[in-house]
Formats: C-alpha cells, sequence, structure tokens
C-alpha cells in the first residue's frame, strides 16, 4: 500500500511539473542576455538558384526548444520532415499529419551535474498530457526520432535515473510546442453561443435579401460581422425547359483505334436526398461514359455543346496533339451553346485519366461535367494479375435545405478556398456498394473530381470502427501517367483535385468493410482541430471463397524495372540547380473588412493541407475579381499569364515551387501542367527516392518541391492550380514547347 501511495505523490508531483511547464510554453522563459529561434533560413524571393539550400518555412516546420532555470545555457531546435509516402502529404488514415523530429541540441551539462541522473530523454505529449510518449535518448548534437501524428503537441526533455525508463520522474530541461500549438481561439466571443446566427433572427432575416444563405459548418460559429456580408456578384442557379430528360446510368464504352465517340454535354434531372434537381451530364450521364481504349490508340470524338455556357472538353493528363487540348482561347475557341468540336486523341500513356470542361469549371465541373478514361497498357503483365477492376471518382457537392448553393454569376465566388461540398460522392451517388468474394483482389482507379477538397481515403472492418488498427492494408501501383518504381503498402490514400491513383487491396476476411474519409479539419474561430469522418461506401466480403490464387502473391511488392529504366536516364539531372523557381501566394483586392479582419487572426499557424470547408460564410462572399491567387515567376517577377516559358523538344528542366506560408490565406495547391509529365523529386529537401510520372502534383502550404519536368509535346500549354475557383481568379500561365 505504501508504494502505491508513493507512486501516485510521483506522479501527482510529475503532473504539476508538466503542467507549470505547459503553461510557461505560452510565455517562453529565455535564458539571460541569450536569444533561441529556429535556423535562420533565407525567404524564398532571395534565394539565389545557384545555391544548394533547401527552403523550408520554419513556423510550420520548427519547434524552438526553451530551458529551464536547471539548464540556462541550453538550447535546441527541432525540425519536423514528413516521412516519405506516394502521395503529396503524409498523413494517418485518421487524417493526421505525420512528421519525423530532427532535434539539434546544445549547451545541456552533464546530467548527473542535476543529481542522481545519467541520461536525458526526449517525450512528445498531445496538450491534455496524455499518452505519454518516449522519443529516446538525447545528448548534444544531432538526433533524428520518429515519428509523432498528433495534433498539437509539446516535446519536453527531462533528466533521468536510467535509459531504460518509460516514464517521466526527472527534472524538465528543455521543452518546446508544435507550431500547430500556436493556433488560438480567435476572441472571447469564440465561446460565446450569440455568436452564431441561429441566435439571431434579425441577421436571419437580413440575410434572405438577395442569396440564399449557404449552409454553416456544423458546431463552427461565425464572428457576427462576418456573418452579415454577402456576395457582391449576382447569385446563378442553373435552370432549363419544362421538361429536362432525367440521368441515367453511368455507361461504358469501348473504343477500337480510330473508332469514334458522340459526346453531348447537356441538362438532367436528378434525385440527390429526395430532392430533384437540375444538373448536367456528359450523355446524360454520372460520371459521363467511361472511355475505354487500348494504349497506342486514336479515336474521335464530337463534342456537342447542349449547356448555356460556352464549353470545351480537356482531356486531362492525356498527351495529345496541342490543338485537342481543350482550353479555350488558348488552344481552341470556345464551343457555343448548340455549336459542335471535333477532337482527335492520342493515347501514349496506360492508366486512368479524366476529361472535364475548361470554361466556368467551378460551374460547369461542379454540376457534373466530368468522365473517366480507362487506357489498358500495351503489355498484358503491365499490372499484377487481380480479381476484378472498380473506377472510382470521388466528388462533392454543396448543398442548401436540399437545393444546390447558388454560383457567382459574373465572377465565381468561394474564392479564398474554393467550393466545399457537404454531400460527398462516389461516381455521382452519395452511397457506394460493392460485392465481392474471400480472398478477392481488387484493383481500384481513384480520380479526385472534386473543386477543391482534398480526401483522405481508408478502407476497415465496420464493426471495429476508425482505428488504425482495422485498416485494410492497401498496395500502391501506379499515380497519374505511370507506375512507380516500386509497390508499396499504405494505410490510405491522399487524393488532390485532379489526381489519379491505381491501387490494389485483398479483402481476406468475410465481413462489411467501409470505404471512408477521414480528416482533421481546422475551426479557425475557435483554434482547434475537427475531426470528419464521412462514410463514402460499403464492401461485402461473403463467407464463400473466391476461387483464385491472386490472393496468395498480393504482398509481393513489385520493383517495375521498366519504370525505373525510363527515370534512370534522368537521374543525372536530379541535382542540377533549378532552371526556374515558382511561387504560390495570394493578392487581394477590397474584400469586406470583416473577412480580411477575421483573416488575421489566423497568421499563428496554416494547416499544410486546408481538408474541408469550416470557414463557409466568408469563403462563400469572396468573389474572384476580389483577389487574384498566384503564380509568380521568382527569377522576373512576372505573374500568371504574364510568366514567358520557351522550350524546345526534347528539353528536361527542373523547377523548384515555393507554396508561401505568408501569403494572405496560405493553403495548399494541386498544380497541374497540360501536356507533359514530370516527377518529384524532392519535397523540403527530402529526396524523392520512388518515383512516377504526375501530371498533377500536391503542394501543401509552406513547402518547396523540386519536379523535373519532360518536355516532349509541342505547342502552347497551360500550368495551373487545380483548384477550380483559384483557376478562375488567375492561377494559371502559358508555355511554349517547340519543335527542335
Amino acid at each position: 500500500m505504501k508504494s502505491v501511495k508513493r507512486h501516485k505523490s510521483v506522479s501527482n508531483c510529475l503532473h504539476s511539473l508538466i503542467t507549470v511547464a505547459l503553461m510557461m510554453l505560452s510565455f517562453p522563459l529565455m535564458a539571460k542576455s541569450q536569444t533561441f529561434s529556429c535556423p535562420d533560413v533565407p525567404t524564398f524571393l532571395d534565394l539565389d538558384p545557384s545555391s544548394q539550400v533547401r527552403n523550408f518555412t520554419p513556423a510550420l516546420s520548427c519547434i524552438n526548444l526553451f530551458p529551464t532555470n536547471r539548464v540556462t545555457n541550453a538550447s535546441g531546435t527541432i525540425r519536423l520532415t514528413r516521412p516519405w509516402s506516394p502521395f503529396g502529404v503524409t498523413v494517418t488514415p485518421e487524417g493526421n499529419h505525420r512528421s519525423n523530429l530532427s532535434f539539434s541540441i546544445q549547451g545541456l551539462p552533464p546530467p548527473d551535474d542535476l543529481g542522481d541522473y545519467v541520461t536525458y530523454v526526449a517525450w512528445a505529449s498531445p496538450l491534455s498530457l496524455y499518452p505519454i510518449k518516449k522519443l529516446g535518448i538525447i545528448k548534444n548534437g544531432s538526433y533524428t526520432f520518429g515519428e509523432i501524428s498528433l495534433n498539437k503537441y509539446i516535446v519536453l526533455i527531462t533528466a533521468e535515473s536510467t535509459e531504460s525508463t518509460t516514464e517521466m520522474t526527472g527534472p524538465l530541461v528543455l521543452r518546446g510546442r508544435s507550431p500547430s500549438s500556436k493556433m488560438e481561439a480567435h476572441d472571447l466571443l469564440a465561446i460565446a453561443p450569440a455568436a452564431e446566427i441561429g441566435n439571431d433572427s434579425q441577421m436571419k432575416e437580413m440575410l434572405t435579401n438577395l442569396w440564399p444563405s449557404p449552409p454553416l459548418y456544423p458546431g463552427v460559429p461565425m464572428l457576427p460581422g462576418v456573418m452579415e456580408v454577402q456576395p457582391r456578384v449576382r447569385p446563378f442557379t442553373l435552370s432549363g425547359p419544362a421538361v429536362i430528360p432525367t440521368v441515367i446510368p453511368h455507361q461504358v464504352v469501348e473504343l477500337p483505334d480510330g473508332g469514334t465517340l458522340d459526346l453531348f454535354a447537356g441538362l438532367v434531372r436528378k434525385t440527390i436526398k429526395g430532392r430533384e434537381i437540375t444538373m448536367l451530364a456528359f450523355n446524360g450521364q454520372h460520371p459521363g461514359p467511361l472511355i475505354k481504349v487500348n494504349q497506342g490508340s486514336t479515336i474521335f470524338v464530337n463534342f456537342t455543346n447542349n449547356t448555356p455556357f460556352p464549353s470545351a472538353v480537356h482531356w486531362h493528363g492525356v498527351r495529345l496533339d496541342n490543338r485537342f487540348d481543350g482550353v479555350p482561347g488558348i488552344t481552341q475557341d470556345p464551343v457555343a451553346p448548340g455549336e459542335t468540336f471535333r477532337y482527335q486523341i492520342y493515347f501514349q500513356d496506360a492508366g486512368i485519366y479524366w476529361y472535364h470542361p475548361h470554361h466556368r469549371e467551378d460551374i460547369q465541373q461542379e454540376l457534373g461535367l466530368s468522365g473517366n478514361i480507362l487506357i489498358s497498357p500495351k503489355e498484358s503483365a503491365y499490372y499484377n494479375p487481380v480479381d476484378r477492376e472498380e473506377i472510382i471518382m470521388v466528388d462533392d457537392f454543396l448543398l442548401s435545405e436540399g437545393k444546390p448553393v447558388p454560383f457567382g454569376s459574373e465572377a465565381a465566388n468561394y474564392g479564398l478556398m474554393g467550393r466545399f461540398g457537404n454531400l460527398l460522392l462516389i461516381n455521382g451517388e452519395p452511397e457506394y456498394e460493392l460485392k465481392v468474394e474471400k480472398n478477392e483482389v481488387v484493383r481500384f482507379y481513384f480520380t479526385n473530381a472534386a473543386n477543391t477538397r482534398t480526401f483522405n481515403l481508408s478502407f476497415g472492418r465496420k464493426e471495429m470502427g476508425d482505428t488504425k488498427s482495422s485498416t485494410l492494408p492497401i498496395k500502391v501501383v501506379a499515380s497519374d501517367l505511370s507506375k512507380f518504381m516500386q509497390e508499396t503498402i499504405v494505410n490510405n490514400i491522399t487524393l488532390a483535385p485532379a489526381e489519379r491513383y491505381i491501387v490494389e487491396i485483398l479483402f481476406d476476411e468475410p465481413g462489411e468493410y467501409t470505404l471512408r474519409n477521414h480528416v482533421q479539419g481546422i475551426n479557425h474561430r475557435m483554434g482547434t482541430f475537427m475531426e470528419e469522418r464521412t462514410l463514402l461506401g460499403t464492401v461485402y466480403v461473403s463467407e464463400a471463397t473466391i476461387n483464385s490464387v491472386h490472393h496468395l502473391t498480393f504482398r509481393r511488392l513489385k520493383a517495375n524495372d521498366d519504370v525505373v529504366k525510363e527515370i534512370n536516364k534522368y537521374s543525372h539531372l536530379f541535382d542540377r540547380q533549378p532552371d526556374h523557381q515558382l511561387r504560390l501566394t495570394l493578392q487581394i483586392d477590397s474584400l469586406p473588412p470583416a473577412i480580411e479582419q477575421s483573416m488575421l487572426f489566423d497568421r499563428a499557424y496554416f494547416n499544410p493541407v486546408e481538408w474541408t470547408g469550416t470557414m463557409p460564410r466568408m469563403n462563400w462572399a469572396t468573389d474572384t475579381k476580389q483577389l487574384e491567387w498566384i503564380l509568380q515567376d521568382v527569377d522576373n517577377n512576372s505573374k500568371n499569364m504574364e510568366i514567358k516559358w520557351d522550350f524546345k523538344v526534347g528539353e528536361v528542366v527542373k523547377i523548384r515551387i515555393h507554396n508561401d506560408a505568408n501569403a494572405f490565406h496560405a493553403m495548399q495547391h494541386p498544380l497541374h501542367i497540360h501536356g507533359q509529365r514530370f516527377l518529384v523529386l524532392e519535397q523540403n529537401g527530402v529526396p524523392n527516392d520512388n518515383l512516377v510520372w504526375k501530371d498533377t502534383v500536391l503542394l501543401p502550404t509552406g513547402s518547396t518541391t523540386d519536379i523535373l519536368l519532360e518536355l516532349s509535346n509541342p505547342g502552347q500549354w497551360m500550368a495551373h492550380c487545380h483548384i477550380a475557383e483559384h483557376l478562375e481568379s488567375g492561377m494559371k500561365f502559358v508555355f511554349n514547347v517547340e519543335e527542335e
């Protein structure tokens, strides 16, 4: 009994010590006449292109360690680097960002100077102080410990009497907090119920004068001043004749070499959540027809525009003849309502691709104009043998009281963060179901057609809930334009707008499995993270076992020698200096004062990925005439359509891209480059050792990413952010590739 009481006493003292330390973290105690901070790193615009320095953003990627009065001469920093993953960010199935911690420690005295201690130990803990994770033994010098995946956390270094300790018992000597922990509530009104529109009937009545009010994010109050703002543009809602055809089931169209498809875009009626809605569709289908062709084929598409808008069809990721790239004003004139255009498309690369409009795509794509293209490889053994294939297009749609939220008429609204939907869709429907047999291996082709949402997808056993241990292993095989050099196993798939990933999953036990989107959004008003879990579909695995042996080789991870050989031809260029540098930022003009002031509260921390739309009111009220999202050429400060890049066919150029965390509102950007392919060489100075040919790359907030762009296709090609509203705000430029 005495030992138990003693243990409780030590535990209570330790708890008090940590609590005091945590309070001190908000007011860092500095040693006399000393200042400790993360290492000074030149800003991106100050970097000399010939320098080997790789920029990172200290505010998002660095932790200062502050000493207690026991070790006043000690100091330290921690650099946060993400572990490798096949995706643009590395997160857990629950959406928590994963980081390795690289320590740099100076000035620690011998542990026995502090008493009966033999070592220093580093620990990490969420702000709740439970659980506390032991990271490892610390001395003066540099160490890397991995990994940590908490939203907000603190790092503590203590002196301990044994290296084998599993609990903190000794005195605290250094401490620091994660960049995310600096995010705090905007003001005292953040906890006042009266801040919500639901408690102010006069304000509700005022907001019905022109625009119907968009839905608020559940549980996230907005500032009263923000609740009063409305878009400056007029609302547009799609309408048509009294008789509009009903959407029809999705169909597959297999075309031979030289085949022709008649493709028309027009209005349809679709029932969602019990309400009939006017939308757009290719050939009356959601998604549009799945076009199946063989690699090396050429097909013809007779496109007819039966919508109220000028339009065109962009064949996303396909390295086709520039004349048929479908960019109005660049490669073709817009196809006017009632007019036609004939596309000729050559399919050079195997894989999954998609097609969508490139004119006011914030409206046309959101309302349903998108479809997939599946290009079968020439080699029969290009992929692993599987039991079936499933094409999955994920999307979202924005509804308020069962009706689509109107769009900006003269210009796109939702200009800040893009139009997040509140209804998640798979293949155009709110629910997805698949029935398979035990031991069946399924190849999934994933495409993200959302305007702005980045998905974090995983499969898990329904009865086990959303725990990491319940997630099914996912074999990642390929991405946009090729297979990976090496197959890999992950627990979740991070999918940015316009990206595609090809994965394989083994369902080796009977039961129900959920396909879910699981992310960590931010309540900007309260300064807290918000867990968002959405069920997208269910896979039913029967007791009957499939008559197949493909499951026996599922965990065999193949090295794709053909991809390795092709990429190795460029390996001597990986370490060259960048030929061009781009900076991604934002310029605002005449935002409503309430929005501008509210946004200033968010300067302390920007999430690497804005996963969900927790600020819908201020986002809704901003249009693309009030701001300009910018791609800036660092070498001459030209921006967007002012940029003039000229290349020759056969050139290979290295481009360094920095997503400015100091922008007025920093967020991720999925950058898409038309007509070519590229390799993602490194992010924040960490090399990528498992490469794949891409056409779209996710650029997290504050990141610096190096890509190697192969120029193989002549013509004028666009590069742009694939958040539809950012594209509408001007975040694009055109580069020219000439024949030699």
